[in-house]
């Protein structure tokens, strides 16, 4: 016979897994913040907004972009730290905060395994080599040589930690000296190319298609082991003599660690929906990217193989963490 302690406790499990079941099917029911950690007009900037909208067409749910730059990704990662873990604000970063930061810095105010958990990847995208107009080399093998004639004197712009760690690779591997200058966003570093205060730069390609199409930029080389459709007359690292320079840059959604299982479920259900459609397909592949579906385990192994990475390579290069 059952005490009413037992009863009372049975009630409250029902209660509980009616309330989880009744937040599943409304979630959600309110806008969602999406923090993007980089300033606005860069690569992962114009993806989420793309991506914001063409979910809500898809779902019905609505979205908040809010840029949140500064600090390598950190000052907008905190935002995702200090909201609710409800699944009402989402995080959408990539390689920066989530591999380079972690052999960029001694101590982290966050821990990309712990605290936070993949919704699901977004994107995939090569870098590019691209040089001010009026250096004078038309060529990926022309800038090299035009650096290696004078170590020191030419300057690289980095627009984020991903930035750094291919810029420090692409030097490695074409055996460059040169002086890096950083910026919070790839949009800020390319205006200052554009003006010739800088004169190189390895981008996302996602970021500086469009000043490739419009004339500003010629690019001189793709970090993919196959040339990008969107690009075909542009030879890959590999074709330049530097095959060791395999670099995608790439972005997820994620959400702080607790969120409910229900709400994660549903989450990527409605994000899939419409990245596993042709027109997203499209819409990366003209940007010379792609989508490949992780788990969320195979998301944690990729972060961490991403990391280790990032580590060797700023060791080779001498940068040590601050």
């Amino acid at each position: 016979m059952k005490t009413l302690k037992n009863i009372l406790a049975s009630v409250g499990i029902a209660a509980f897994s009616f309330i989880g079941a009744v937040h599943a099917d409304t979630y959600p029911s309110k806008p969602i913040r999406l923090i993007v950690p980089f300033a606005a007009g860069s690569g992962s900037d114009n993806s989420a907004r793309y991506i914001a909208q063409k979910v809500t067409e898809h779902t019905g749910w609505n979205f908040v972009v809010d840029n949140k730059p500064g600090g390598g990704g950190i000052i907008g990662l905190g935002e995702v730290q200090r909201s609710p873990a409800d699944g009402y604000t989402l995080l959408y970063t990539g390689g920066t905060t989530h591999g380079v930061n972690s052999a960029l810095f001694k101590k982290l105010p966050y821990d990309p395994i712990k605290d936070f958990t993949s919704v699901t990847p977004g994107s995939f995208s090569p870098m590019v080599l691209l040089a001010r107009p009026d250096l004078g080399a038309n060529t990926a093998q022309e800038l090299i040589e035009l650096i290696r004639k004078s170590p020191g004197k030419y300057s690289g712009a980095t627009g984020s930690s991903y930035q750094i760690l291919a810029m420090e690779v692409f030097k490695q591997e074409a055996k460059l000296e040169t002086v890096n200058v950083s910026y919070k966003g790839s949009a800020q570093s390319m205006a200052d190319l554009l003006g010739g205060h800088v004169d190189f730069t390895l981008v996302d390609l996602s970021a500086g298609l469009p000043q490739i199409k419009a004339g500003a930029f010629k690019a001189l080389t793709v970090t993919t082991p196959q040339r990008v459709s969107v690009l075909p007359d542009v030879p890959t690292t590999a074709e330049i003599g530097l095959p060791d320079v395999k670099l995608a840059g790439w972005a997820g959604l994620f959400v702080r660690s607790g969120t409910p299982p229900a709400v994660l479920a549903t989450l990527r259900a409605g994000f899939n929906k419409y990245f596993q459609t042709p027109e997203y397909t499209a819409w990366l592949a003209e940007k010379g990217g792609y989508y490949k579906p992780l788990s969320e385990k195979e998301m944690e192994v990729f972060i961490l193989e991403e990391i280790g990475r990032a580590k060797n390579a700023l060791k080779r290069a001498g940068i040590a963490p601050q």
